[in-house]
């Protein structure tokens, strides 16, 4: 049986004290305040402060010794119960992974071996998950963990009765009245990246009309051939006529969905909201509450007449294998809206704050 601390001899006291500090010898933390802000093609800087309760090797510090007395940083993503690999760096040398090439940084370290600070730029959907910051000194290591939410959605939009109806400034007024704004090419590329894929040549800020593809197919080469990419025609007459990409970013609010026996009319529908304290939601505000999670498999109207759903987890009959915002279109062609006497349900926004109900 072990003898009380306090009847061990010196030797023994010696090992086992030194072992208490050791559990602490270093400590890695992840500043929450202010809460970072990740925004599709926007940077993201997540600050690791670390602690080291033992001096570290100096240039004076003998070859190999020095090498290993150098913290070892790494910092991983966690994304459905799987972890990757972001970057390891030790010293001046850095590994970074495939799929983060130049996007990817640690501004302050080695200069400042307390600070691991990542920068991730360019911002995806997909990079949405858990970072995990690890330092690793000799046999010591800490790490923190940070969620990271990336907001924004880029989406294509178009006029209720034809394809390709709006000249760029009219594109520009059809995304500001559905609660959305024109998006930029950066925006659209970070869809891409993400997985979005349409092949329907849309309006972007800078006055050129793209449009992005993963899988080429006939009709939707573009300037492209076989290769995928963003598509793009450059800049373009403004009196020419396309749909238009659209963004948005916060929802400012809650979306709910309305829902009667016997369903609803386009004017019944905002009746019901307005009802409810509410006011019939727009298509920017219905991306955007996709954006943030929310599903139903109910066809609802929308402020502009259209019909359209959020799904979040694909499933039988609700708009196929890919998750969206899926669109009732009245012909094949993917054109027209219901005619406003059909009978949905309907997606109600009420907003943040007094007095953010239904204007007069």
């Amino acid at each position: 049986m072990l003898k009380p601390l306090s009847y061990a001899s010196p030797c023994m006291r010696c090992t086992l004290l030194s072992w208490m500090e050791s559990i602490c010898a270093l400590s890695v933390s992840i500043a929450r305040h202010p809460p970072v802000r990740a925004v599709l093609s926007g940077t993201l800087t997540i600050p690791c402060h670390v602690t080291y309760l033992r001096p570290l090797a100096t240039s004076t510090t003998a070859g190999r010794r020095a090498v290993l007395g150098e913290p070892r940083v790494k910092w991983t993503f966690i994304s459905e119960g799987k972890e990757a690999e972001i970057l390891v760096a030790r010293g001046q040398k850095v590994k970074v992974s495939k799929g983060y090439g130049n996007r990817v940084s640690l501004p302050f370290y080695p200069a400042s071996p307390t600070d691991a600070t990542l920068v991730l730029s360019e911002l995806r959907s997909n990079d949405s998950g858990i970072y995990r910051c690890t330092v690793q000194q000799g046999i010591e290591d800490g790490h923190d963990l940070l969620e990271v939410k990336v907001k924004g959605v880029v989406f294509l939009y178009r006029e209720g009765s034809t394809r390709y109806a709006f000249t760029f400034a009219k594109a520009q007024e059809a995304c500001a009245r559905i609660g959305a704004q024109i998006a930029t090419p950066e925006q659209l590329h970070a869809a891409y990246f993400s997985g979005y894929e349409q092949c329907d040549a849309g309006w972007i800020a800078d006055q050129t009309v793209r449009y992005p593809i993963h899988t080429p197919r006939e009709a939707c080469y573009g300037d492209m051939d076989g290769l995928p990419g963003v598509r793009n025609y450059g800049v373009v007459d403004p009196e020419d006529m396309y749909d238009v990409y659209c963004y948005v970013e916060d929802l400012h609010g809650k979306l709910v969905l309305g829902t009667a026996p016997d369903k609803f009319t386009l004017e019944e529908a905002r009746a019901h909201c307005k009802e409810l304290g509410a006011e019939i939601a727009t298509p920017g505000q219905l991306y955007a509450a996709w954006n943030e999670g929310l599903d139903h498999c109910s066809s609802g109207w929308l402020a502009d007449g259209s019909v359209r759903y959020p799904i979040v987890t694909p499933r039988e009959r609700c708009g196929g294998s890919l998750p969206g915002v899926k669109t009732v279109f009245l012909f094949r062609n993917q054109t027209g809206f219901p005619d406003a006497q059909s009978r949905y349900d309907v997606y109600c926004f009420r907003g943040e704050g007094p007095g953010s109900g239904v204007a007069d």
